[in-house]
């Protein structure tokens, strides 16, 4: 039984279908099978049941945690080895919001592949509950999310402040306004008066969602009470219905990044920055104390932190 062994049995483990996990794994179902049917024979033990649906045994998932640790294991050794003789060998783990990476990664990874080109780049993306639970658990080695994070013996590193913007369908701002419309697009380029948008639709990310409570409370603070007409888990999606004209939202500044391209019948987005302190936000970088990250780690974060210096 070796290292690959063990990835193969912990992505059968995770899936709990051996279709899906070939797929990821980019073998063939036969090959998979195989690999696992030789592992329970050097085990002499099942590690799944096969009927009537896949499910780890007991042995299997003993197996789970031990094979986690020892890739882990592995995975910082190699780190150490190769911080000590410079040749950067080993796995980066970064766990990101799918928005934030979308907005950041292109920035990022290509000057990091270009000065570690030997180390694997390894990604999960989540909410920031799901980060900090793969960080508590040691699945990634560094995370980047807003403040707070609520895991202790974390240590962070701040990237860049961010405020919230409003994202304006234009034809919005044009009927409220009429021919004052250029005028208050002036005025509120340095702040919006979130009350003068209370009868126009609003399309915000789900609830559990740390913007998402930011902006809640920033509502409850001004009293005010969105005419919300869709919730959705993804920011990009927020950002592309506010590009239709369907509604407006409401995001980090960084986020903007990601805006999908204007259609052709699309008349744009105004952005009006909210400027209540309480809708300031801190983008960091978060590791564990008890696992000191790697060269190429703290590297990382440099970069991420030179990706987001004029933000």
């Amino acid at each position: 039984m070796n290292f690959l062994h063990l990835k193969y049995f912990l992505m059968v483990a995770e899936e709990l279908n051996i279709t899906r996990a070939a797929e990821r794994l980019y073998i063939s179902q036969q090959s998979l099978s195989s690999h696992i049917s030789n592992m329970e024979r050097e085990l002499n033990v099942k590690l799944f049941t096969r009927s009537p649906k896949l499910a780890l045994t007991y042995a299997g998932d003993q197996l789970v945690q031990t094979a986690t640790q020892i890739i882990d294991l592995y995975s910082q050794y190699l780190s150490k080895v190769g911080d000590i003789n410079r040749h950067y060998l080993g796995v980066l783990r970064v766990g990101i919001s799918h928005t934030c990476g979308l907005a950041l990664l292109p920035d990022i990874l290509p000057r990091f592949r270009e000065e570690f080109p030997m180390v694997d780049f390894s990604l999960y993306e989540g909410n920031s509950n799901q980060l900090e639970d793969e960080l508590s658990h040691g699945r990634v080695d560094l995370v980047i999310c807003f403040q707070p994070i609520m895991l202790d013996g974390v240590e962070t590193v701040s990237l860049t402040q961010q405020r919230l913007m409003m994202v304006v369908p234009k034809a919005f701002t044009n009927q409220l306004f009429g021919a004052q419309a250029d005028v208050v697009r002036e005025q509120f380029s340095n702040g919006a008066d979130i009350g003068a948008f209370q009868s126009m639709p609003f399309v915000l990310i789900k609830r559990g969602n740390r913007t998402r409570s930011i902006v809640d409370q920033y509502f409850s603070r001004y009293y005010f009470k969105p005419k919300l007409i869709l919730e959705t888990e993804n920011t990009v999606t927020t950002l592309a219905m506010a590009q239709a004209g369907v509604g407006i939202t409401i995001c980090p500044e960084l986020f903007l990044r990601a805006i999908p391209a204007a259609s052709a019948s699309s008349a744009g987005v105004d952005f009006f920055p909210l400027t209540d302190p309480s809708t300031f936000s801190c983008l960091i970088a978060g590791y564990r104390l008890d696992r000191p990250l790697s060269h190429f780690g703290e590297r990382f974060i440099a970069i991420a932190q030179q990706a987001t210096a004029n933000d």
